[in-house]
């Protein structure tokens, strides 16, 4: 019979104890249990510092040196020129495996809304979604491959940006197999005959 009211009286005493925390402010300061750096002795921005010459804490960076992620090839990585405009063509070496990665990477992330062939007709235009452009339409086929890019890196009206997602080669990679596929639904007579193809033989078909 003890063990149940020794139980009971904890859990009871217990209760008292926790119900006096609640809400009583204190006049001592409270316990920083881990202070780490905060309480070092540093400068901050602008503050005076004697030791050096000039009497300043913040240092010009080293002549010659370039800060971390400074350093980028504005055509790579944005498809933009230096001024702005749009790079006329890819700045990559294209190959079968580059397309190929293009073709994954963009079944993945760009099929869903342009459809496979990039229609526009994307499975989740279905449900209600704005219907992209025909990547077919004349004006598209005309666009610079850095405004192709741009619309994966900045987004372009309801579509949001993918650079999160998608790295910058593999933004290329789609780029080209989205050329590869305007290629394939707008082909020449040229390139047909390049090709061995008889242009009469595809129409009586």
């Amino acid at each position: 019979m003890r063990t149940p009211l020794r139980s009971t009286l904890a859990a009871v005493l217990a209760g008292v104890v926790l119900a006096g925390c609640q809400g009583m402010p204190s006049e001592k300061p409270p316990i920083h249990v881990n202070p780490n750096m905060d309480w070092m002795a540093k400068y901050k921005p602008q503050d005076a510092n004697a030791f050096f010459e000039d009497g300043r804490s913040n240092r010009a960076p080293v002549e010659g040196t370039v800060a971390r992620g400074s350093l980028l090839d504005a055509a790579y990585e944005t498809g933009r020129t230096a001024t702005g405009a749009f790079v006329p063509t890819m700045p990559v070496d294209i190959d079968k495996a580059f397309l190929y990665r293009g073709k994954e990477r963009f079944q993945i992330y760009c099929a869903p809304c342009h459809g496979g062939t990039g229609a526009g007709n994307g499975l989740v235009i279905a449900s209600g979604y704005v219907r992209p452009p025909d990547f077919h339409d004349a004006t598209i086929r005309s666009m610079p491959d850095g405004q192709l890019y741009s619309a994966i890196y900045d987004g372009v009206r309801t579509m949001p940006s993918y650079r999160a997602q998608i790295p910058v080669e593999d933004r290329w990679a789609i780029v080209a197999y989205i050329r590869a596929l305007q290629r394939s639904q707008n082909a020449t007579a040229a390139d047909l005959t390049r090709l061995g193809v008889e242009a009469s033989t595809i129409a009586s078909n």
